[in-house]
């Protein structure tokens, strides 16, 4: 059964935001754009080992997709987890192509591109041997550990070609190519092949995954070491062949300079953004100057229409984030 869909990932939401809104030319906008490459792909592999484990017998496994729990303070999050009577299973999906080394003395893995450079990446069983030992404490915390976990890695693509050092060796029963993870699955379930706990306390142990389910706060901007000096203000042309920055407000709409495209709502995206990036919260002030609009009349109209909940008075009030009036976390 599944018990928790696969949402799109905020830090996808948050770096396009932040790729569109960075200043032109900025220094960390190709870093950026290539963290943004990675987490795309790491998305899709996740969608692939989605697709494959609903296929799972649903009356075997509870599955739960990008669950984020908390252990004395350290957060981690597991890409699927399966919990069946037998035993729980983490499964981290990569969608790394090419050819692939496992380096068994600096534990990384390494891809070698076609023109031979090399490119390193952290071991993804040594990652997984962590959220292993993560979730065996937090299952222990929670007292209900009395079944194994184990863990497998599953790569998105059969074309990627997993190697090893010459000399060395490593054991590849942890790790999948495509539906080859249910292979491992099934040697799983013969290793762990009676159950030690009852459907009842699955349930309870699966209620509790999901009420403790808890999404680590992404700054955004932190993590960059940006500013709001760093981001551009202004409206964003709704026209997927454009994008310009900014519109103009004129007579009660949005105009764009460059292709002309018209739009009477395109500052909820702006405000959207703003709220993502900066602050959940934002003044009249604040909204005149980010939107360029040209008077405070119509900064107060435009903040009367969308009707955002509200603190403190007349020149010290404060706007706050509501989903409802303002679109939260919608991909350029």
């Amino acid at each position: 059964m599944n018990m928790k869909e696969l949402p799109p990932p905020q830090r996808i939401f948050l770096t396009e935001i932040l790729k569109k809104r960075v200043t032109f030319g900025h220094p960390k906008y190709l870093e950026i754009e290539k963290d943004l490459a990675k987490r795309w792909a790491g998305y899709w592999g996740e969608i692939a080992l989605a697709n494959y484990v609903k296929e799972l017998p649903q009356e075997k496994y509870l599955i739960f997709h990008d669950l984020q729990l908390q252990i004395n303070g350290t957060h981690f999050q597991i890409d699927t987890l399966l919990l069946s009577q037998n035993y729980i299973l983490i499964i981290e999906a990569k969608n790394i192509s090419g050819t692939l080394v496992f380096d068994n003395v600096f534990n990384q893995l390494i891809r070698i591109h076609e023109d031979g450079n090399e490119e390193a990446f952290e071991d993804p069983r040594v990652q997984c041997q962590r959220l292993q030992s993560l979730l065996r404490n937090w299952i222990a915390k929670n007292g209900c550990n009395l079944l194994p976990v184990d863990y497998l890695i599953f790569f998105k693509s059969t074309n990627t070609i997993l190697k090893t050092n010459p000399g060395e060796r490593v054991d590849f029963n942890k790790v999948s190519k495509g539906r080859d993870v249910f292979n491992k699955i099934e040697n799983l379930e013969q290793r762990y092949n009676h159950e030690r706990v009852d459907g009842q306390i699955i349930t309870k142990i699966g209620d509790l995954l999901l009420s403790q389910h808890s999404p680590k706060p992404i700054n955004i901007l932190k993590e960059y070491n940006l500013t709001e000096k760093d981001i551009r203000s202004g409206v964003c042309c709704p026209n997927d062949k454009c994008h310009h920055i900014p519109m103009d407000y004129k007579r009660g709409k949005w105009t764009c300079p460059i292709c002309q495209t018209t739009s009477k709502v395109a500052h909820l995206k702006a405000l959207s953004d703003y709220f993502h990036l900066i602050k959940p919260t934002i003044t009249n002030f604040e909204v005149r100057s980010f939107l360029h609009l040209p008077n405070n009349d119509i900064t107060q109209k435009i903040l009367l229409r969308l009707k955002l909940p509200s603190s403190g008075k007349t020149k010290n009030r404060i706007y706050h984030l509501c989903s409802k009036k303002v679109p939260v976390c919608v991909l350029s």
